[in-house]
């Protein structure tokens, strides 16, 4: 799992790097809340989306996890 920074141009777009690109067709669709959004191909299935989101969720905890531990520590 990689994490990637990206910066909002002032006419509100940004890069999306060519590893991700790669992975999309050009037509995405995107949801998004007041938190975060996620990017998928116009063409995927909601419940393949979800399964990759639970992938994303997994790797998010076991970085908070990882944050605390390191935190204990100090």
């Amino acid at each position: 799992m990689t994490e990637l920074k990206a910066t909002l141009t002032t006419g509100g777009l940004f890069y999306l790097p060519k590893e991700l690109r790669m992975g999309f067709s050009r037509h995405l669709r995107v949801l998004s809340d007041a938190c975060s959004a996620v990017v998928f191909p116009e063409d995927a299935d909601y419940e393949d989306v979800l399964g990759s989101l639970a992938v994303i969720k997994a790797d998010l905890e076991h970085r908070i996890y990882l944050a605390k531990k390191h935190k204990r520590t100090q």
